[in-house]
C-alpha cells in the first residue's frame, strides 16, 4: 500500500502577537504536526490554548512567526483553494437566506445561478435540513440548524481540506451528538482531511482517527485511535481511551500550573 500523501504540515510553526500590555504572545510555539490525506486529526486543549490560532495558518488567514505551514506541499501565503471552513459561530450573513449563505463559495467561484442553487440545495440535503429553511434566514433557525448551514456551506464547494473550530459548541448535548454522528457521515462518504479543534475530550475520541493535546501553544501528547466506527461512548474501550486522553490533558496542565 502507497503511503497517503502529506497535506497539512506545520514544520516548527510559531504565531506571536503583541498587545499595548504584552509586546511578546506566543499563540503557538514550535508546533509540529502532518495530517495525511483522508485523515480526520483532532487537536484537542483548553480555551486560549492556541488552538484557533491554528486553523487561521492553516487556513492563510494568519502568517507564522516562526517556521512554516504548508498545504498541499506548498508555503501558506494566502488562503489556499479547495479548502472549506467552519467557525465556532459559523459566521452566517444575517441579511441572506440559508440557500445564498450555502451557495456563497459557489457565487463568489462564478458559477451560474441554477448550477449553485443545485449544488447548494443537495449540500442542504446532505446535512440533514429540511427543504423548506432553504428560504428562511439565520436568525429563524435554532442553534442545531444554524451549525447545519454552516457545514452545508462548507461542503458545497466539494473542498479536499475541512477546518472545523469548535463547530458543536454551546449546542446541548443530544445536538451535538447528531451534528457529531452527520459529520462522519459526510466525512466517511467524501473522505476529507480534517483538522477540527475542540475542548471536548468525548468529542475528539468519538471523531478521530488521532488526537493531539495541546496546552500553551504546544504538542504535549499524541493518540492513535484504532476504535471501530460507529464508537459506542459507553463502550470500555471508548472509555479506556477517554481516561488516557484525560489523564494526558491533566497532566500536562497541572505540570503547567505548578510552573506558573
Amino acid at each position: 500500500m502507497e503511503p497517503k500523501r502529506q497535506v497539512i504540515r506545520f514544520e516548527n510553526a510559531g504565531k506571536c502577537f503583541s498587545t499595548p500590555a504584552r509586546p511578546e504572545v506566543w499563540a503557538v510555539r514550535d508546533f509540529n504536526l502532518t495530517c495525511l490525506e483522508g485523515e480526520l486529526t483532532c487537536v484537542l486543549g483548553p480555551s486560549g490554548c492556541g488552538k484557533t490560532t491554528l486553523l487561521r495558518l492553516a487556513a492563510g488567514l494568519e502568517m507564522p512567526t516562526m517556521g512554516k505551514v504548508c498545504v498541499n506541499g506548498s508555503a501558506v501565503t494566502n488562503p489556499p483553494e479547495n479548502i472549506g471552513v467552519v467557525s465556532q459561530e459559523g459566521d452566517l450573513l444575517p441579511w441572506r437566506r440559508v440557500l445564498g449563505n450555502v451557495a456563497l463559495g459557489l457565487e463568489i467561484r462564478g458559477l451560474d445561478r441554477q448550477e449553485r442553487t443545485e449544488r447548494a440545495k443537495k449540500a442542504i440535503n446532505r446535512v440533514g435540513l429540511p427543504s423548506e429553511v432553504v428560504q428562511s434566514f439565520p436568525h429563524e433557525l435554532s442553534g442545531g440548524m444554524r451549525r447545519r448551514v454552516a457545514l452545508a456551506r462548507a461542503v458545497c464547494t466539494n473542498p479536499r481540506i475541512l477546518l472545523m473550530d469548535e463547530p458543536f459548541s454551546s449546542l446541548d448535548e443530544l445536538t451535538r451528538h447528531r451534528l457529531q454522528a452527520e459529520l462522519l457521515q459526510l466525512w466517511l462518504s467524501d473522505r476529507q482531511t480534517v483538522l477540527f479543534v475542540t475542548h471536548s475530550l468525548e468529542e475528539a475520541v468519538f471523531l478521530a482517527d488521532r488526537i493531539l493535546v495541546m496546552t500553551f501553544g504546544r504538542t504535549v501528547a499524541e493518540f492513535r485511535l484504532d476504535l471501530d466506527r460507529p464508537r459506542d461512548r459507553l463502550g470500555d474501550e471508548f472509555i479506556k481511551v477517554l481516561l488516557e486522553v484525560r489523564r494526558a490533558l491533566t497532566e500536562h496542565e497541572n505540570a503547567a500550573a505548578d510552573v506558573s
